[in-house]
Order: structure tokens, then C-alpha cells, then sequence
């Protein structure tokens, strides 16, 4: 069962924690999830960072990287699929944009239209259709955690939330919507191109 960080547990504090040194299956378990030999991996990597005096919040650190890097390769999600992220990215809605340009050419100096409004979403679909590439092929998943809402209209219908991932150091990423199960898909070499990915809404679950 999937859980989202214990935040306590994720803090800045320094002080040791016995039930946690005593127990880091269990942790994993509740903050990270499985399968089962996934889990195990992470939680030999915190009593080795314990063993070797790293403190509490690096042998945290060390299991959640050893989790996220013990399911590289396996695409586990639908949502990890190429055309499932191009969608995500709205390839779809720059391409019917750039469809559309098109007919400027049967209208009078129609071409000016095309030409001003082709490149542009042109560009963006070559570019998000090469990040569903890269995210699919190489993506790996990271538990998030919601750690600020924003309200972005006067109205307070929309919301914006903030998530923090972990994977060899801290990473946000914001995304429409405040879902608090979630796991971040990303590129370890380009972190920033991350997707939020909403279990609740998973045909995986």
C-alpha cells in the first residue's frame, strides 16, 4: 500500500528515531510502497547508511534513491506509455492548432497567417513529442508529496499544487490540482521535464 512521506519524518530533525532505525521495512512499506523485493533493497539502504553514522535524514535519502533506482526500466503505468505522456502533453492540441493554420491558404495573403502561426506550436509539438520519448524510455517514478497550494484565479476554483520529490537530492514540481497520492515520473538527466502522475486516477490501481 502506497502512502505519501511521513512529514515528520522527512523534516530537517537530527535526532535518531528508534522505531525508525529498528524498522526501516516497515517505513519503506508505509512511505514508499513495494513490491515487496523493491522494498527490501530500499530498506537495506538506510541501515547501511545507519551502520556507517550517516544520520537519519541521509539514510532516509538513501532508501527513497535506492527505491526510485531499483524501478528503472519497469513501466509499471499506463501513463508511462509514449502516446499516453504525448497526450499528457498536449501534442494533440498543438497539432490541430497547426491543422487549422493551414487553411489560411485558401484565403487572400492567407500564407502570412500560416507562416506567423506554424512555427511556434510546429516547434512545441516536436518538443513535447520528444520528451514523451524520453520519459517513456528512460522515465523513473518517484513518490510525491503535496507541499503548497496555490490559488490562481480570484474566484478559488482553481488550484495549483506544489510537490517535492526525491531522487539524490529535493525536486519540485507544480501541476493543476491538489491530489495527494501521486507518484513524479522523470528523466534522471533532465529532472525538470517531470510529469505528476495521479494513482487515484490510474487504471493500474
Amino acid at each position: 500500500m502506497w502512502g505519501d512521506y511521513d512529514r515528520r519524518a522527512m523534516a530537517d530533525s537530527q535526532e535518531p528515531n528508534p522505531v525508525l532505525e529498528g524498522s526501516w521495512l516497515d517505513w519503506v512499506n508505509t512511505n514508499l510502497g513495494g513490491p515487496h523485493d523493491r522494498a527490501q533493497r530500499a530498506a537495506e539502504a538506510a541501515k547501511e547508511a545507519m551502520v556507517n553514522g550517516d544520520g537519519l535524514d541521509a539514510a532516509m535519502a538513501a532508501a527513497t534513491n535506492r527505491w526510485v533506482e531499483s524501478g528503472q526500466g519497469q513501466k509499471p503505468f499506463p501513463e508511462m506509455t509514449f502516446w499516453r505522456l504525448a497526450l499528457r502533453r498536449g501534442v494533440v492540441v498543438y497539432a490541430l492548432f497547426v491543422a487549422v493554420a493551414q487553411l489560411a491558404w485558401f484565403v487572400p495573403l492567407g500564407w502570412i497567417a500560416v507562416v506567423a502561426l506554424t512555427p511556434l506550436p510546429l516547434a512545441a509539438i516536436v518538443w513535447h513529442v520528444y520528451v514523451a520519448y524520453r520519459l517513456s524510455r528512460h522515465g523513473m517514478v518517484a513518490p510525491g508529496v503535496l507541499v503548497g497550494v496555490t490559488v490562481k484565479d480570484s474566484d478559488g476554483d482553481l488550484y495549483v499544487g506544489t510537490y517535492r520529490w526525491h531522487f539524490h537530492g529535493p525536486h519540485l514540481i507544480t501541476q493543476i490540482g491538489t491530489p495527494q497520492d501521486v507518484l513524479v515520473l522523470f528523466d534522471p538527466a533532465y529532472p525538470k521535464d517531470a510529469v505528476v502522475i495521479n494513482r487515484s486516477f490510474s487504471t493500474s490501481r
